[in-house]
């Protein structure tokens, strides 16, 4: 990100805050030894020393060497100290006042360090004293909380400010330039004006953070890499709608019939709901049973807004059509279409009735799913009616595969005289059946 790079940018214009050699003639186990010495980095005119020895660190003094010149510009000694951290044996220790230096810039530290045991360490480069103004941001804004399709453009304003490392002091920067950074990429580049503030406009295109940036300049040597908090400004969508005009109602088909499909994509406007040109998107055939889904066809709407297709779902369900567009001003939208039933068909292919010795009869038949799929258990009610018209239930049994059809059998005793047939009751995947009706023979 742009963010990254400034900011390795401004740590290598100032020197490694926190990095620092070891004593170059420290005793290990006797003198002190002077880990580091830095800025601290958020109060960079303060000097942080850390220090380790096997007593007691008792003087700290600290020599500033100017990295221009290689001259020393200050001496700082030990009643300038307090430890902040850790113990007099390990710890880190600050200035409790800021230094006061001449000029802004790095500066090299030596280190002189004393010990309760007497012991003395000198670290003629101990670390980097980062002697920059710190860029501050106040009051930054946005004129805005969220954009629009047709109005994207955010107004950013803010002041930019130097915090001086020596007072800890903060003063408008006059003249600097300021990156407004949308999704942490520069889209404007703004000078400040006598009193460090700041305005620009920027382009939104998507829900991304918007904020200001200072990044380190060569007209400003002296003055760091700053930021303000990031604003999220959000994007309200134009609303998105789809009206299944066909099928409307719940209907019922036999498998392999095709059902024709029909709904017209809409947004709003002012003015009400229009036609949506130009979206994409597809339709489904949605299982009722949860199933996997069937790809009906994809699509971009015309000016009309409507789309078409015909389809010969393969079981019960209903359709479902939806629109997304990679344009995050834009709503998604889905709706489905009224429940599509299918049935399969079923048929028996033969059925007989036959007059046994014993005044009983013996019905046997043979069924047949020719769409493709078989009940899981098909139950064969065996049906009587002595006229042919009105029909009553005797029996259940059972078909099963016999290489040749589903066939099934039963034996009826004392059989009255009269008609016989076998039927198969309609279920949520197959449609009725029944077979014609017959007089025994004998």
């Amino acid at each position: 990100m742009v963010r990254t790079r400034a900011a390795l940018a401004a740590v290598g214009a100032v020197g490694l805050l926190w990095s620092g050699a070891p004593a170059a003639n420290a005793v290990e186990g006797q003198a002190p030894d002077v880990r580091w010495a830095s800025s601290v980095s958020d109060d960079l005119g303060t000097l942080a020393v850390g220090i380790g020895s096997d007593s007691a660190v008792t003087g700290i003094r600290a020599h500033i060497v100017s990295a221009a010149t290689q001259q020393e510009v200050a001496v700082v000694e030990t009643d300038a100290f307090t430890l902040v951290s850790g113990t007099p044996e390990d710890g880190v220790w600050h200035t409790e006042q800021p230094l006061n230096l001449p000029d802004l810039g790095s500066y090299t530290v030596r280190i002189e360090a004393t010990d309760a045991d007497g012991d003395r360490t000198t670290d003629n480069s101990a670390g980097t004293l980062a002697y920059y103004v710190a860029a501050v941001f106040e009051d930054v804004r946005t004129d805005r909380a969220e954009v629009t399709i047709d109005d994207r453009q955010v107004g950013v304003e803010g002041v930019l400010k130097g915090r001086w490392p020596g007072t800890r002091e903060l003063k408008p920067l006059a003249d600097h330039p300021v990156d407004i950074d949308v999704d942490f990429w520069t889209e404007s580049t703004v000078r400040t004006d006598a009193d460090g503030r700041f305005s620009g406009t920027v382009t939104v295109n998507d829900a991304v953070p918007v904020q200001a940036v200072y990044r380190h300049s060569s007209q400003h040597p002296y003055v760091l890499y700053g930021e303000s908090t990031p604003t999220r400004i959000g994007v309200r969508q134009v609303a998105t709608r789809w009206t299944v005009k066909a099928p409307t109602e719940a209907r019922t088909i036999d498998f392999g019939q095709e059902v024709a499909f029909t709904a017209t994509l809409e947004r709003e406007t002012p003015q009400g709901w229009v036609p949506f040109e130009g979206q994409s998107g597809g339709v489904l055939f949605e299982p009722a049973s949860g199933g996997q889904s069937a790809t009906v066809g994809y699509f971009t709407t015309g000016a009309d807004g409507t789309v078409a297709f015909n389809h010969a779902p393969w079981e019960t369900g209903s359709f479902r059509v939806a629109s997304h567009s990679d344009d995050p001003f834009i709503a998604p939208a889905s709706a489905n279409s009224a429940r599509i039933t299918v049935l399969r068909a079923s048929v028996f292919t033969s059925f007989t009735a036959t007059r046994t010795q014993d005044r009983g009869v013996h019905v046997e038949g043979v069924m047949d799913f020719p769409d493709g799929w078989t009940p899981a258990i098909i139950p064969v009610h065996i049906q009587y009616s002595r006229d042919g018209d009105s029909w009553t239930d005797l029996l259940t049994t059972e078909a099963t595969w016999s290489g040749s059809g589903h066939a099934f059998s039963a034996d009826i005793p004392d059989a009255e005289r009269g008609y016989f047939r076998a039927h198969f009751e309609a279920t949520d995947s197959f449609r009725a059946a029944t077979s014609q009706a017959v007089k025994p023979s004998r």
